[in-house]
């Protein structure tokens, strides 16, 4: 998890751990590499004790063919590939996934065109590289995959050994079969295996490159240990394993290409680095000859359900938040969409969803309120005694105690519906953030994306947002109404309107959908506090706090 999220978090806990003792005070109360080159990085030494500089030797590349591209369009997709590396690819559209100025998402850039290369050892020890241009075994440029399975095939020699890269490709699905052919691989490939690589991540595509950037990862998954370098800025970290290898994948914020043996793979490797800000992935999946070659392929977006149904724990590079609050993200995730089938509009969708929470939550935020307000009722009682025992700390607290034990008052009795809240909040938080289904998703007018900030216009390169201080505002409501009336003195004006601006702040930069959930959430708690919740009379002595009627 980011250290953007974490402190997102943290923020949020804080806001809600210490709302009573904040009420009390008012109330009071984130081009290609040359072809003859060595390179030497310094790298971190991996659990199995791979050394910390690796020098590899990348042989001059040939061309032995004119550069070729097909294109393959199976619904959900329009994917080019090269003859380059035999078909690595150099264009890969969704049709289903727009970007902010209009284009539809192309996962395939500049930085990321040396993806599906194939190398190996050869007798010799050089380090072969198949990135010369392959035969592409097709005279066609264009193949519509509508009517059921659809193969490209692509051919090279080494040392007039035939080796065969076969795409198979079948309608609106983001899987891709691969199946890889090597003729006498005995009489070439030392020790019987060989590697395909996936070098440079997968494109940006959202706006806020800052924030996306704090998702791009890199990764390999080894029985249960899931392999997950960091990008050092100008250097390079290394994690290297061998083993049962289920899969290699490089991701972004929404989308992830990932490379899936069909038979467990012997080993792997994940570079990662930055470089001018841009944080970057190459992954390795070693695999042997006498292996089925087969592979399975998922390029696209990290749609759960999708991600999931591959039964290879892919989900494992999902954000999904803290292991405890995953099951209630994926319930909020199911509620949402399951809501949204009927209602096509995930900003109703929300309000209708606060309504539901805070219907579920009322007898508890009820009892959080009333015992509140007898909190509040007490606080002349409790300033008599601070007064009293003004130089004894000890006792202040026994007689506050005997005081609440007396008049049945719990000062701890709101904080349970405070505890059950921050949960949905921070899955709020995670499923706004970080899962595609609300991507995009508008709500009215210039809120068009619940995953992001709604920015209304930017003044002087700072956004204006108008969901925060909508938050805000309905947060300092709710807080009013539950103060006294008269005087709460300037520390209380202070808790009022300067801890208000503090929420605003943390909030500020949060996904809209967040803030639009806890402004519906704060409006029906105003509207619970002035009309639902009966006031308190003031105890006289030896009298209990009552209720009126």
């Amino acid at each position: 998890m980011d250290r953007k999220t974490l402190l997102a978090f943290a923020l949020i806990a804080v806001v809600l751990i210490l709302t009573p003792w904040y009420m009390n005070l008012v109330a009071p109360v984130q081009d290609e590499k040359s072809p003859d080159r060595e390179t030497v990085a310094p790298v971190k030494t991996s659990p199995t004790g791979v050394s910390s500089r690796t020098a590899v030797r990348i042989p001059p590349k040939k061309q032995d063919n004119k550069r070729r591209e097909i294109e393959v369009d199976n619904g959900l997709y329009s994917a080019k590939l090269s003859n380059r590396a035999g078909g690595s690819f150099t264009s890969y559209v969704l049709h289903n996934y727009g970007r902010y100025d209009s284009s539809l998402v192309n996962l395939v850039g500049e930085a990321n065109l040396d993806n599906m290369v194939i190398s190996f050892v050869s007798l010799d020890g050089d380090r072969v590289s198949l990135d010369n241009n392959w035969s592409l075994l097709s005279n066609q440029s264009f193949i519509s995959v509508d009517g059921g399975e659809e193969r490209v095939v692509f051919e090279t020699t080494h040392n007039g050994n035939k080796i065969l890269k076969t795409y198979v490709f079948v309608p609106n699905s983001y899987q891709i079969g691969l199946e890889l052919s090597f003729a006498n691989p005995d009489k070439y490939i030392s020790r019987g295996q060989y590697v395909v690589s996936w070098a440079g991540g997968v494109a940006s595509t959202e706006k806020n490159t800052k924030d996306e950037y704090t998702y791009f990862k890199g990764y390999a998954f080894l029985g249960d240990e899931l392999l997950e370098p960091s990008a050092p800025e100008g250097g390079q970290d290394i994690e290297k394993q061998t083993g049962n290898t289920r899969w290699t994948a490089v991701k972004t914020k929404y989308f992830i290409s990932a490379i899936i043996p069909e038979t467990f793979a012997v080993g792997a490797e994940v570079v990662g680095t930055t470089i001018d800000g841009v944080p970057s992935y190459k992954t390795l999946l070693r695999q042997t000859v006498s292996s089925s070659n087969r592979y399975n392929l998922y390029f696209g977006p990290l749609d759960y359900n999708q991600i999931e149904s591959l039964g290879v724990g892919l989900e494992n590079t999902m954000n999904l938040g803290w292991a405890v609050i995953r099951p209630l993200g994926r319930l909020v995730t199911w509620s949402l969409k399951k809501m949204y089938g009927l209602i096509p509009n995930y900003g109703v969708v929300v309000i209708l969803f606060a309504i539901l929470v805070k219907i579920l939550l009322n007898p508890l935020t009820k009892k959080q309120m009333v015992s509140t307000r007898k909190t509040q009722a007490l606080q002349p009682q409790i300033q008599r005694l601070k007064e009293k025992y003004k130089n004894d700390p000890q006792k202040l607290n026994k007689a506050q105690m005997a005081l609440f034990k007396e008049k049945g008052v719990n000062p701890m009795g709101g904080c349970l519906p405070l505890l059950l809240q921050m949960p949905i909040l921070i899955s709020f938080f995670t499923v706004f953030r970080s899962t595609i289904e609300f991507r995009g998703a508008p709500f009215v007018g210039w809120i068009n994306d619940l995953s992001s900030p709604d920015t209304l216009t930017t003044i002087g390169g700072f956004p204006l947002n108008i969901l925060p201080f909508l938050m805000g505002a309905t947060m300092f409501l709710q807080q009013k109404y539950m103060s006294p009336t008269g005087d709460g003195g300037g520390q209380q004006k202070f808790m009022l309107y300067g801890m208000n601006v503090v929420f605003l702040f943390l909030f500020y930069s949060f996904p809209s959908g967040l803030n639009l959930y806890y402004s519906v959430f704060n409006i029906l708690s105003i509207v619970q506090q002035k009309y639902f919740i009966p006031d308190v009379n003031l105890p006289g002595p030896g009298n209990s706090p009552k209720i009126k009627k």
